[in-house]
């Protein structure tokens, strides 16, 4: 699976042509005396991001989530548990229970066009029924689960850097 055969794309450091991004963040960041450490963001595709992954950020945002690049700041205890929910959702996708309630706050995201190559979808997808598509989204799933595994496991990742490290939040900014 080549990365940029795909929508759904998320990397390690500060990409621009992947709108939504995810920082460490301490006071000092917010005051202007330090600078984002793009070498530790990660950088995801926004569409993508916003159909896959922005109900949970919304779930556990405290308060209202603000697009076009601000910097909307989730607190740590707050991405735990938010990281905590996308596992457990991504071990009923795993098993193919795509039908579980508990999925329900994402399901409407999974959608053909994300999991394949675009020339795939225009053959075999753009005319398919409902009913196939579903089909088709339960024998992808692997791409949506390997999307929430990177983005669950690099949120982990960064916890345990900079929490110690008295950073409070995790910044998370995307256009509109």
């Amino acid at each position: 699976m080549s990365d940029s055969e795909f929508r759904i794309r998320a990397k390690r450091g500060h990409h621009s042509r992947l709108r939504f991004w995810f920082d460490p963040m301490n006071q000092k960041i917010l005051d202007g005396d330090a600078d984002l450490i793009y070498p530790d963001e990660l950088s995801c595709d926004n569409i993508c991001t916003h159909e896959l992954f922005l109900p949970f950020i919304e779930k556990y945002f405290p308060g209202k989530f603000l697009f076009r690049s601000e910097l909307n700041l989730m607190p740590m205890e707050n991405v735990k548990e938010m990281v905590a929910e996308v596992r457990a959702c991504i071990e009923l996708i795993d098993q193919g229970d795509m039908d579980n309630p508990r999925l329900n706050i994402v399901r409407d995201g999974f959608d053909m066009d994300l999991l394949v190559p675009s020339e795939e979808y225009d053959e075999k997808w753009f005319d398919a029924s409902p009913a196939e598509k579903k089909e088709g989204v339960k024998e992808h799933r692997g791409v949506i689960t390997a999307f929430y595994t990177k983005i669950c496991d690099y949120l982990d990742e960064m916890i345990e850097k900079y929490e110690p490290q008295g950073f409070e939040y995790i910044a998370i900014s995307a256009p509109s």
